[in-house]
């Protein structure tokens, strides 16, 4: 997957093209004092109370967005059903989510040079005993 890297990201709404474009500036600029949390309030009112002409500008970029998102997202879907045929071994679940389907703990398994055989070991205290982690 170099050549796509990860999954693509979704475009923002019009909403959230607006509201950091000028949207929370305006705001801001009214109400100083107000929170994070406020402004975003004070932005779904604003929107809300907004004639539809003045969102068709940004329902068009968003819209645009989200046509070049699907277009990558195609290709990205696609390159990454071909990379999953030919290397199938790349996508294995990693150690750590094997261990949490089951109910017992992880343990690392070293060679013992005395007794040569596999022994295991908690990998908190590193004890051959059983531990009580």
């Amino acid at each position: 997957m170099s050549d796509y890297g990860a999954r693509p990201k979704k475009p923002m709404s019009a909403f959230m093209l607006w509201m950091n474009s000028t949207g929370r500036k305006n705001i801001r600029a009214e109400h100083p004092d107000f929170s994070v949390q406020e402004v975003s309030v004070k932005g779904g009112e604003m929107w809300r109370a907004m004639a539809d002409e003045h969102k068709i500008v940004w329902q068009e970029s968003a819209s645009k967005a989200m046509a070049e998102y699907k277009e990558k997202l195609e290709k990205w879907n696609a390159f990454k059903e071909h990379q999953t045929e030919s290397f199938p071994h790349i996508y294995e679940a990693p150690l750590s989510s094997r261990f949490s389907k089951t109910n017992q703990r992880p343990t690392l398994f070293v060679y013992d040079s005395k007794d040569e055989a596999m022994a295991p070991i908690c990998r908190t205290c590193f004890s051959k005993a059983k531990c009580f982690h």
